[in-house]
């Protein structure tokens, strides 16, 4: 059971730090400056992040990546818009993003 706890608490802290990545995902970047996201993915889980064992850079890495990659920006408008009023991440959205924190986490503990 001590595993499986520490995936599921690991996997509420990414869905966390996934949060962040709608609001932030469609601004462009200066050319040369560091992917904001990064540094809100690495304070996230300095504050929150007691539950993530493994590589927490590799972590960031891999949920940044993964989500600007497999998320449209349909879906996170949708995810952010969710957030912010409080209702409901539409099930598949849900998924995606769930699947997305799992991986990553897998990945990070290698």
């Amino acid at each position: 059971m001590g595993e499986n706890a520490s995936m599921v608490r690991g996997i509420f802290v990414a869905l966390g730090i996934i949060a962040a990545v709608p609001c932030y995902a469609q601004q462009s970047l200066p050319k040369g400056s560091n992917d904001p996201l990064m540094e809100i993915c690495s304070s996230f889980l300095e504050q929150s992040g007691q539950g993530v064992s493994g590589n927490r850079n590799n972590l960031c890495t891999c949920l940044v990546r993964e989500t600007k990659n497999r998320l449209t920006p349909q879906e996170m408008k949708i995810y952010n818009d969710a957030g912010q009023t409080g209702r409901q991440v539409p099930d598949p959205i849900m998924q995606k993003i769930i699947g997305i924190a799992t991986a990553c986490l897998e990945q990070s503990a290698r």
